[in-house]
């Protein structure tokens, strides 16, 4: 991938963005977004790319939720109040996209192990984890 296909990718999002503040709803016509299709192949790759970046912000805030001893939820609710016009696209969009809801799912397990302290149905012990440098047992 060269320098301009990258650069023309990230500029996919960002103007889907920018028309998801406006509307969410009308921010789903990816065919009216120039390229998008062209550099993502469908609109789903979209979405599931629009999905990673709010997956990549929730898991931080996650994190430092646990860390802090902050409620998860209210780290949710921080994010989606910071991103509403990304938070409100992907909402619509879940009703039309099965990979979208499949990665909502996974998402929902990614919290459900911040607040658990599991991970796929084992018990991470914290302190075995940090003593064992991150490594679970």
């Amino acid at each position: 991938m060269s320098w301009n296909d990258f650069r023309a990718r990230r500029a996919v999002p960002e103007e889907v963005l920018a028309r998801a503040h406006v509307d969410p709803a009308l921010a789903l016509r990816f065919d009216e977004v120039p390229g998008a299709i062209q550099l993502f192949g469908s609109a789903d790759n979209i979405l599931l790319a629009l999905q990673h970046r709010w997956s990549n912000h929730l898991a931080a805030r996650l994190d430092q939720a646990v860390e802090d001893g902050t409620p998860v939820n209210a780290a949710w609710r921080a994010l989606a109040s910071e991103q509403p016009a990304l938070r409100a696209l992907l909402d619509a969009a879940a009703a039309s996209s099965v990979p979208l809801r499949r990665s909502l799912r996974d998402e929902q397990r990614m919290i459900e192990a911040h607040i658990t302290g599991r991970v796929s149905g084992h018990r991470i012990d914290r302190r075995t984890a940090v003593l064992s440098g991150g490594s679970s047992r």
